[in-house]
Formats: C-alpha cells, sequence, structure tokens
C-alpha cells in the first residue's frame, strides 16, 4: 500500500512539475516577445546612450551647437577647423537642419561624446568629444535599383511637370530632366515641345533607408517628338568601359555638331524674328537671335568647339563672347554678368564648356543669354537649321550592339504610357 501511495505522489509531482515548466516557458516567451530590438540611428546604438535633438537656429555657428552640450571653447576651435577640411567639407551649419546629442549613461552633466550633423540624406559629420576632438564625414548604407518611368506631355504642360508626377522628388526631377535633355540635346528642342509627346526612360534610381534621394544615371530612352521616334541606349565601346556613349537604334551616336541651347533646360522668353517690339528702346526692330531666360550666374555653355574671336562688353550687348567654330558657323552670347575663368580672345573651347554667366547686363531688362548664329556670315535661326547626322560606330560593333539593344527596345516598346493627371485648380 505504502509503495503504490509512493508511485501515486511521485507521479502527482511530475505531473505538476511539468505543468509548471510549461506554464513558466509560456510566461519566458511571452515576456521575451516583449523585447524591442535596439534602435540603431547613424550606426550608433542609441539605448547605449543618453540622447538629445536639437535644431540649428537662426545666425547659429558651430560654437552655438555645441556650447550647451559641455564642449570647451577650445575644442569647439579645433572642431570647426577639422571639420572645415577638405575631406569633410562642413565650413558652417544651416538654419533648420536637426542634429544629435549623445552623452554617457548615468552623466547628470550630459556633456556630450559625439554630437552628429547630417549634410543631405545620405551624408553626416560625427563630432567626437571623448578623448581628444576628432571629426568625421560618413554615409548611409544606399541602394540602387533599376527603374523605369514614362510620360507624355499635355497641353500647357512640360517636361519637368510629367516627370514631377513620376517621381515626386523636386531634385530627381530637375536631375532626370537634365540627364534626357542631354542625351537628346543635339537632336529634340526642349525649349519646344508640343502635346503628344511622349517619352519612356529605364534609369538608377538611388535610395536610403528607402527613401529614393537621387537619379543614378539613365541607360535608355525612348521619346516621341512630333510623332517622330528617337530612341537612345547607353553603350561602351570597349570592355574598360572608359568609352561609353549614346547611340540610337542604328547605332549612330547621339552627338552632333551644336548642342540646341547654350543654357541646361530653361525656357525661351524670345525667338528669333525679323520684327519685335524691344522693350527697352520701345521701338519695332528685327531680333536676330534667341532669348533663354535663367536665373542670374546661370552658365552658359560654347554649343560647339571652337575659338573664342571675342570676349568683350558693349552697351547693347553688354558682356558678351563669339566664338568661330569653323569657316560656315560662328555663335555669340550677350547678356553675361561675367566671363568664366581663362576666357578671353584666342582660347579654343570646347562643346559643353562655361564660357560664362546669366545676367543682364546691356540692353536687357531681366536675366537671359541672347544666343546668336551665324552661317557664311549671315545671323540665322538656329532652331530652323538641319545639321549633318552622327556618326555610326564601327562596322565590327555593330552586330554585338544590335544584340545588346534587342531585349531593353522590346522592354522599352512593351511599357505602356503613363497618363498625365491633370490638377484641379481651386
Amino acid at each position: 500500500m505504502t509503495r503504490i501511495f509512493g508511485f501515486f505522489l511521485l507521479s502527482f509531482i511530475y505531473m505538476g512539475c511539468g505543468a509548471n515548466d510549461e506554464a513558466i516557458n509560456k510566461t519566458i516567451k511571452k515576456d521575451s516577445s516583449k523585447i524591442s530590438p535596439p534602435i540603431t540611428e547613424y550606426g550608433f546604438v542609441l539605448d547605449s546612450f543618453q540622447v538629445k535633438r536639437d535644431t540649428v537656429k537662426a545666425n547659429w555657428t558651430m560654437s552655438h551647437m555645441f556650447t550647451s552640450y559641455g564642449i570647451s571653447q577650445f575644442d569647439i576651435n579645433v572642431a570647426a577647423e577639422r571639420a572645415a577640411d577638405s575631406l569633410v567639407g562642413l565650413r558652417y551649419v544651416k538654419e533648420g537642419t536637426p542634429f544629435v546629442i549623445l552623452s554617457k549613461l548615468g552623466d547628470t552633466s550630459q556633456n556630450a561624446e559625439y554630437i552628429i550633423y547630417p549634410q543631405n540624406i545620405v551624408d553626416f559629420v560625427v563630432f567626437d568629444f571623448r578623448d581628444s576632438v576628432s571629426v568625421e564625414k560618413r554615409s548611409k548604407p544606399n541602394e540602387v535599383n533599376e527603374k523605369m518611368i514614362s510620360g507624355e506631355i499635355i497641353k500647357n504642360s512640360n517636361l519637368t511637370l510629367a516627370l514631377d508626377q513620376q517621381l515626386k522628388d523636386v531634385n530627381m526631377t530637375e536631375e532626370m530632366a537634365e540627364y534626357m535633355s542631354g542625351v537628346f540635346a543635339w537632336a529634340i528642342d526642349f525649349f519646344r515641345l508640343y502635346p503628344g509627346d511622349e517619352f519612356k526612360v529605364i534609369y538608377n534610381e538611388k535610395s536610403v533607408e528607402g527613401m529614393p534621394y537621387a537619379i543614378g544615371g539613365i541607360s535608355s530612352v525612348w521619346f516621341k517628338h512630333q510623332g517622330r521616334e528617337f530612341y537612345a541606349f547607353k553603350y561602351a565601346l570597349d570592355v574598360e568601359g572608359k568609352q561609353i556613349g549614346f547611340f540610337n537604334e542604328e547605332g549612330k551616336e547621339m552627338r552632333r555638331p551644336f548642342l540646341m541651347a547654350p543654357v541646361k533646360y530653361s525656357r525661351i522668353s524670345s525667338g528669333f524674328s525679323g520684327r519685335r517690339f524691344h522693350p527697352i528702346q520701345k521701338r519695332w526692330k528685327a531680333h536676330l537671335g534667341t532669348d533663354y531666360a535663367a536665373p542670374k550666374g546661370t552658365p552658359i555653355v560654347s554649343t560647339a568647339d571652337g575659338t573664342v574671336i571675342a570676349a568683350s562688353y558693349n552697351s547693347g550687348n553688354g558682356n558678351y563672347v563669339k566664338v568661330k567654330h569653323n569657316e560656315t558657323y560662328s555663335t555669340q552670347y550677350l547678356h553675361m554678368t561675367g566671363f568664366a575663368k581663362g576666357i578671353r580672345k584666342g582660347v579654343y573651347v570646347e562643346q559643353g564648356q562655361t564660357i560664362g554667366y546669366v545676367g543682364s547686363t546691356g540692353l536687357a531688362t531681366g536675366p537671359h543669354v541672347c544666343y546668336r548664329f551665324w552661317k557664311n556670315g549671315k545671323q540665322i535661326n538656329h532652331r530652323a537649321e538641319k545639321f549633318p547626322s552622327s556618326i555610326p560606330m564601327v562596322d565590327s560593333l555593330l552586330p554585338s550592339y544590335i544584340e545588346f539593344i534587342q531585349p531593353i527596345r522590346e522592354r522599352m516598346d512593351a511599357m505602356p504610357i503613363t497618363p498625365y493627371i491633370e490638377e484641379d485648380t481651386p
């Protein structure tokens, strides 16, 4: 009887312990599920510090940023000097920029061990005040992913507005517009797009922490302009990838003798005309050039290779540069605020090289560049001139190029056009 009682007692104890263990395990699992992963920001585990956040106020310097957090004036001077170094490139702090202060746990004085100042969405500066002062520029890890977009031009819209609906970021829109106008700078007049024009682009998108912030270059573009289709594919002519250009579907390079405009994507404020009312002289006269309105200081580039035959000033043209390209063509750029470094008579310039900056010197009502174009000594409308076609790549490379672009072209042809959505105006 005693043995039987002992058996049941042991069984009870065993079962009770088992039940209790199960309950304990459940409790442990339940508690462990509440443990949050450590919070990391700028590469620092924030749980290991006292964290404060502040924002740069108007007229602040680094002294204003640092003095509230136990940094001596000597260390502030050292930090400012090292931040201005070319490797860091931080000479001043910008109003409205949030920054982070990390102090040692348990330090009631909350003196800063680190101060982190973001320069942009990717780059940030770490000030380390622990033992001696050190300043280091760091970057958040970023991703590069291939993307595709398309769009259309409708009445009263333009390329920027169409891109805005796709990219949702002002900086990326400007980048994409520059890339596209750069590829087709010799073929399409982006100052004169038409309703019904369409585009498709394959490009690389840079993002950090899941947020897109920049265009990492474009690889292929299709543009339909006034019913005519233009293709451009990025292609390396050598194994090392040192000779890279854009070519059309036939293997012809997109580069042409002249750029379509002397300033990057802007707007035409006055076209070439045999009769125009002059806004300053208040009389009708010919306007034998094309005015491109742009903010003061915008770089003006030579539209083709050539030699500077004048870099001077007069009361009508203001500061101007004239370039002779060959025996047939010459160009002139008026109303500059100033010349680019080294630009003077007799200097050779290359296509796309900056020769001056937009201004309003001479007879001008606002900042713009008046672009004039001569052919055989006669001023003509450059936008109506038909320039020679580009040169095709060598025959030996053409088969591999055609094979390379075939699947890319099929992808682009299959991509539907994203319609432009007009926003309701209140």
